[in-house]
């Protein structure tokens, strides 16, 4: 059947599927819908470990797909971070027989995807984490001294009524006042206000604990360097795998301190072209 040229061609979604080399077989599909001279053969010829046939028996289910070829596989089918850690997570699971074979990863319970609307004042991201400390969940009141540097009274008071309202955060039956997930999680890639006061806020509050902690309680590691447009662009997807590993630790983290973490690549000057 002929696609009309308004007919938009769906990207498929790892999480829908049961199994991901489904998935991986739909990839194959969507990527030679929209790429005229995509090809299996074309697409392994510079991957290590992964040949055409190699490839071909995995998507027919006749080899299994192993966890050390997750990398070169990602780079075969154009997967993102965040698809590739995720099906990096599914085959680490499906090796667990106490799971069953076709255990699943279910991140609902530790992500949730916001919009930027959580950044209405990007202090609201640093009061909702604070309710991550047993001792703040238990005495409410604590978040103002826990936050003191940050902000005044009257502002952290706001974003607690903006975050209960908003669903963000929760009161319990005991009194306490929880996060509802552990983790939130909001596209980096949106161009948006707010976001960038959310990051100007958080390189400032870097700036200061700079000078105002020991080299003990911080860790500060910079790199210079000179990219291209390409070798930018593998940075970017360096940053955004190891982005993907720490979701997924910060989701299970517990502690009684709250510790910001910055990745920040920008240029320091002009561009020669």
């Amino acid at each position: 059947m002929e696609l009309q040229k308004s007919e938009k061609i769906e990207r498929p979604v790892l999480a829908n599927f049961d199994d991901p080399i489904d998935f991986l077989r739909a990839m194959a599909d969507y990527l030679k819908q929209i790429e005229k001279d995509f090809t299996i053969v074309k697409g392994t010829r510079n991957l290590r470990k992964v040949s055409p046939a190699l490839v071909t028996l995995v998507l027919q289910k006749k080899r299994q797909l192993t966890l050390d070829r997750v990398d070169e596989f990602s780079k075969l089918f154009r997967l993102t971070a965040a698809e590739k850690s995720y099906l990096r997570l599914w085959l680490e699971k499906r090796l667990k027989p106490e799971e069953g074979i076709e255990a699943k990863p279910n991140l609902s319970k530790s992500r949730k995807e916001v919009s930027a609307h959580i950044l209405k004042d990007w202090i609201n991201v640093y009061v909702k984490d604070c309710f991550q400390i047993p001792e703040i969940q238990a005495q409410p009141d604590l978040v103002y001294r826990q936050l003191a540097n940050l902000a005044q009274p009257q502002r952290i008071a706001k974003a607690i009524d903006f975050l209960l309202r908003e669903g963000h955060l929760r009161k319990t039956l005991e009194g306490k006042i929880v996060t509802e997930t552990p983790l939130t999680v909001t596209d980096p890639q949106i161009s948006n206000d707010k976001v960038r006061k959310f990051h100007a806020g958080a390189l400032s509050l870097a700036k200061t604990a700079l000078e105002s902690h020991p080299a003990s309680e911080r860790y500060a590691n910079t790199f210079i360097m000179p990219l291209n447009e390409a070798q930018y662009q593998e940075l970017v997807q360096l940053i955004q795998e190891f982005s993907e590993k720490i979701k997924d630790f910060a989701a299970q983290t517990e502690g009684h301190r709250l510790y910001q973490l910055i990745v920040n690549v920008s240029p320091t000057g002009g561009k020669f072209v």
